[in-house]
């Protein structure tokens, strides 16, 4: 008995772990996508994947859900992506119903960041914002012009999934307000490009 509640703690720690990320294919992937808009190519930063990592750790461990850290692990720029648990079944019960089992999904580096990436259909160049009702910030994070760094990290959650976070410097999408002589404030989204 104490050798399956032994493989059983073992088996959970494993999946509860840190995943690998492959930090050559995770910033080509990102220059790569930079260069169509002439932004100068990332260096991946130690720095930026520790606090990648220490908020990636605090997502899993309050159940992988996808907020942000808005400036708790540093003055950056972020992306998050969740990626489900693969459900698989090899063998039926005494019923002849499938036993069905989570497992962790191979997620390549560059699936990530084209997902961010392809928030693009959805960024107005004109107006420089999302289109109403969409997300567009990854987008614009990933080509920010005068972002130089980044550093990425992956954890693997309880039920399988798996949450990614890159963490950017200097951070993009800024809004910088002015005021105005008169008092009144004037607010202006910096473009990515």
């Amino acid at each position: 008995m104490k050798r399956v509640i032994i493989i059983i703690l073992l088996f959970t720690y494993i999946y509860a772990e840190e995943i690998k990320v492959n930090t050559v294919v995770i910033t080509t992937a990102h220059n790569d996508l930079r260069k169509k808009h002439q932004s100068p190519p990332l260096k991946y930063s130690k720095q930026l994947e520790n606090a990648a990592r220490k908020w990636a750790k605090k997502l899993q461990k309050d159940g992988c859900g996808m907020v942000h850290s808005h400036g708790k692990v540093g003055p950056f720029g972020e992306n998050l992506y969740w990626a489900s648990a693969k459900k698989t079944a090899n063998t039926k019960d005494s019923q002849g119903q499938w036993i069905w089992h989570n497992q962790l999904q191979q997620i390549d580096e560059r699936a990530v960041v084209q997902a961010w990436y392809d928030e693009v259909r959805w960024y107005d160049y004109e107006s420089n914002s999302c289109e109403e009702g969409e997300m567009c910030g990854h987008y614009t994070q990933v080509i920010w012009n005068t972002t130089t760094k980044l550093g990425c990290a992956v954890m693997a959650c309880d039920d399988r999934s798996q949450v990614w976070v890159c963490e950017y410097a200097p951070a993009g999408n800024i809004v910088m307000t002015t005021i105005k002589r008169d008092g009144s404030k004037v607010v202006e989204r910096l473009k990515p490009y």
